[in-house]
């Protein structure tokens, strides 16, 4: 049974670390995406929008 036990931890180990390439693979691809231009513009208005009402908190 101690055998057996031991087999199953280390086959979820391996998959863990496939599991993980995998990931590591895929965030990798996802890195090297070109980022849309109006995804970026959205990203700047909120960054404009978040600061303007920080600036207002802070005049307060």
């Amino acid at each position: 049974m101690a055998k057996q036990n031991s087999s199953v931890k280390e086959q979820e180990a391996r998959i863990g670390r496939r599991v993980n390439r995998q990931v590591s693979v895929l965030l990798t691809e996802i890195e090297k995406e070109e980022v849309p231009d109006r995804l970026l513009d959205l990203a700047r208005e909120l960054q404009k929008a978040l600061n303007e009402k920080m600036e207002a908190r802070a005049s307060e």
